[in-house]
């Protein structure tokens, strides 16, 4: 469930944690994935959640290579990452595939596309704090 008005301070928790980690993997990394390490800790520091939206991975704590700070990283340093990151990668899961399904299609059948959405504001939410 998102709060509209408390997500901004748990996005700006778990981005604090994810810069931890980071600073941890930089102290026990050497050469280019040091480097690495360092030039996603710096890119963290200037990331301001409320122009990312609550949906951003970084608001989740996750570093994904298809966003910034790797979309703006020399493609050098991001293959570090893609050659790091297959150590995390997760199999194939039939459960959590099915999971994850099971929820889009919930999430998708509560959409009323009979409802009139004519005067929508960008950037303003459609429901109130305590239907979000």
């Amino acid at each position: 469930m998102i709060d509209a008005e408390t997500w901004p301070n748990n996005a700006n928790a778990n981005l604090e944690l994810l810069i931890c980690d980071v600073d941890q993997l930089k102290s026990k990394s050497v050469g280019y994935e040091k480097t690495m390490w360092e030039r996603i800790g710096t890119e963290l520091e200037k990331v301001n959640v409320e122009t990312l939206g609550f949906d951003h991975p970084i608001c989740s704590r996750v570093l994904d290579i298809k966003s910034k700070p790797f979309t703006e990283m020399p493609g050098s340093l991001c293959n570090i990452f893609k050659e790091l990151f297959k150590k995390y990668r997760l199999d194939h899961n039939d459960t959590i595939i099915d999971t994850c399904k099971e929820f889009i299609h919930n999430e998708e059948s509560k959409i009323n596309l009979d409802e009139d959405l004519h005067d929508v504001k960008f950037e303003k939410w459609l429901d109130t704090s305590e239907k979000l």
